[in-house]
């Protein structure tokens, strides 16, 4: 189903620029008529490895997340370059986070959308098995734990509310799907 957009975008301008994020203000006639300014987040694409033993557990990532000010159990993620296939930036993203490499990958179904309210970020899934370990390489602005968690006991703390992590619900939930696993 096509549906034709119902903004009419007159002008854009950055207002901020990093290395992670662009902020823009487009003027704009909103669907209703009426002239308006709309504030858009711009990122890199976002990944998400669901690393799986053949044990059944899970890697997790936690690291204290500034934006939230809160810590946070997440799967492996992370920004790909510009112009970066997302599966070479969740393989780098999963040595790097937690030093492990895997024979199979496979995807977690298709592109998702973060919070396209006032975002463009993008997001990718992926499952990883056939795991071999390797040695950890985290960013410099991560101070990160790793553990390994029965996949089970991940799928509880997604249903609990424990894990707000939106890239690491939906995989968790999808990866369930996948494995034909319902919550408890």
């Amino acid at each position: 189903m096509t549906v034709k957009n119902p903004w009419q975008r007159l002008g854009s301008k950055l207002i901020y620029s990093n290395p992670w994020i662009t902020v823009r203000e487009d003027d704009v006639i909103t669907p209703g008529g009426r002239p308006g300014i709309y504030g858009v987040v711009e990122t890199r694409i976002a990944t998400g490895v669901v690393a799986l033993t053949e044990a059944g557990e899970i890697y997790l990532v936690g690291q204290y997340r500034y934006p939230v000010d809160e810590y946070s159990w997440e799967i492996p993620e992370g920004g790909s370059e510009v112009g970066e296939d997302p599966m070479v930036t969740a393989k780098r993203e999963l040595r790097e986070e937690t030093g492990l490499e895997a024979d199979s990958w496979e995807p977690l179904g298709g592109e998702i959308h973060l919070s396209n309210c006032f975002s463009s970020e993008r997001g990718f899934l992926y499952l990883a098995r056939g795991l071999h370990q390797g040695a950890a390489e985290p960013d410099h602005t991560e101070e990160l734990q790793v553990q390994k968690t029965p996949f089970v006991e991940c799928l509880a703390m997604v249903d609990r509310g424990e894990i707000k992590d939106s890239l690491t619900v939906i995989a968790v939930l999808r990866t369930a799907r996948l494995l034909g696993m319902r919550s408890a």
